[in-house]
């Protein structure tokens, strides 16, 4: 299948949606609890998320990525920092720019959120044909492949 048009790419990026809320359906009411257990406001979340991803960010990074103003990503930085899930320390390259990084306890609370997500998809896909499970991982792996432009 081509896509040629807009339309197909918005109609395969709802299928993609759609695929995701099937595999994880049962995992919000889990996710709520480590949010309570952490004491997280989404936006906190994907403060940690990002940082994740990234490795370390500057605040004004987190804000772009957030889109919220520099002092209110300030204040949520400034909370996770208080909780003990990111550190922040002076920029390597500018003394006056501070970089942010997630501590363990940081990764914790990523890992968490990681695996409850892989427990949830993995029990969701284990109702699947395991020949559509195989065709389903390969079609998978080469858009994560050309995704990261490994390909």
């Amino acid at each position: 299948m081509e896509l040629t048009t807009q339309t197909d790419t918005l109609a395969l990026a709802d299928l993609v949606t759609r695929f995701n809320s099937a595999l994880n359906v049962h995992s919000m009411d889990g996710m709520l609890v480590i949010l309570r257990e952490a004491d997280l406001s989404l936006p906190r979340m994907v403060a940690l998320t990002y940082l994740h991803k990234s490795g370390s960010a500057s605040i004004s990074q987190i804000s772009e990525h957030l889109n919220l103003a520099l002092g209110t990503t300030s204040h949520v930085v400034d909370q996770l920092v208080q909780s003990g899930y990111v550190e922040r320390r002076e920029s390597e390259h500018d003394r006056r720019h501070k970089e942010v990084s997630l501590t363990a306890d940081g990764f914790v609370v990523i890992e968490r959120f990681r695996q409850l997500r892989m427990r949830e998809a993995a029990k969701r896909l284990s109702q699947l044909p395991p020949a559509l499970c195989l065709r389903l991982g390969a079609v998978l792996e080469e858009a994560v492949a050309e995704l990261k432009g490994e390909v």
